[in-house]
């Protein structure tokens, strides 16, 4: 059950107090939850040194890892020297001490770690140093080893109520869906332009995640190419496809989600319902909910609500998206 900041801390301050307080924590939640800003309050229930924000943790001694270079990933490391992997935290761990005689770890973003990174992370999960501290911060967890989820404490924070944030691939389709309440819609022409704008917004965010993860894999050929044999490498490029796909469809389900919640937030305007997913948005909404009639937004809600069904099985994507948005967009 996910908690709101203030609560969960409270529930951890009370587990210091009893001497109950873990040595792992996975702290969860979307980007409005404020992680960071929660995990800072959490390491000054173990020291002193109360900063507001793990920049001025790393400054007492805490080591913070965050995604590397243009793929934005945790990798292992070639040495215990080499800043912002894996090793480099293990060595690191075990050499400072914050304020207060803990050793403070904080890995953000954790599931940009790859799946060597996880694996060796596990060691140091397994067999901390004494005194130690360990967070990761994840706004996707499910793409964590359940070796990993099975050796840490899990806290999911709500967001503050009323706030909501949107990544650069959101933002796009939600200019896509203004547009579309912009002016009168109905035209199979004009469903079939919606379900283009939304495909090629798809497409590059399926570019940008392959991209990512093929660069991570061309470091690993280099590394590996003179210690490994053939089958090692086509394994782990079946793995890393997977990957690629995995979270592809992720992203793709968030990204209906939000049609869901825009087509919601017509539904909830035309009963007069106080509450919106989108309240930003509610103009747009607006208009459309003043163009359509109630009946007419619930057979295009159920539209989607099929397309959401669909995409989850072996349904080919382009086709379910030109079907489904000529039905929910179309007359």
């Amino acid at each position: 059950m996910p908690y709101k900041a203030d609560h969960a801390l409270s529930l951890l301050t009370r587990a210091q107090g009893l001497g109950r307080m873990a040595h792992a924590y996975l702290i969860s939640g979307p980007r409005e939850a404020g992680l960071e800003d929660f995990s800072a309050r959490v390491l000054g229930l173990v020291s002193p040194a109360g900063h507001r924000d793990l920049d001025g943790w790393a400054q007492e001694g805490a080591v913070i890892l965050r995604p590397q270079s243009k793929s934005r990933r945790i990798s292992v490391g070639d040495d215990a020297t080499e800043v912002g992997t894996i090793r480099y935290l293990e060595r690191m761990i075990h050499r400072t001490t914050a304020p207060g005689g803990y050793k403070l770890g904080i890995i953000v973003d954790a599931e940009r770690m790859t799946q060597q990174a996880q694996n060796a992370f596990l060691k140091t999960l397994e067999e901390p140093p004494a005194r130690t501290l360990l967070l990761l911060l994840s706004t996707h967890p499910d793409q964590l080893l359940t070796t990993i989820l099975s050796r840490v404490i899990q806290i999911p924070l709500l967001p503050p109520a009323g706030v909501r944030q949107f990544d650069e691939y959101e933002q796009k389709l939600l200019a896509v869906l203004q547009r579309l309440s912009s002016h009168t819609s109905g035209s199979i022409g004009s469903a079939l332009g919606l379900k283009t704008d939304f495909q090629v917004v798809l497409d590059e965010l399926y570019d940008v995640i392959k991209e990512e993860h093929d660069e991570e894999f061309d470091k690993e050929k280099e590394h590996y190419a003179q210690t490994t044999d053939g089958t090692w490498l086509k394994q782990r490029e079946e793995e890393v496809s997977a990957q690629i796909e995995a979270l592809y469809l992720q992203r793709r389900d968030a990204m209906m989600d939000l049609v869901l919640a825009w087509m919601g937030d017509v539904a909830r305007q035309q009963v007069g319902a106080a509450n919106l997913d989108l309240p930003q948005y509610q103009h747009a909404t607006a208009r459309l909910a003043e163009q359509w009639q109630p009946e007419e937004t619930t057979k295009r809600l159920r539209a989607l609500r099929q397309l959401e069904q669909h995409l989850h099985t072996n349904v080919n994507e382009g086709l379910a998206l030109e079907v489904a948005f000529i039905q929910a967009f179309g007359r």
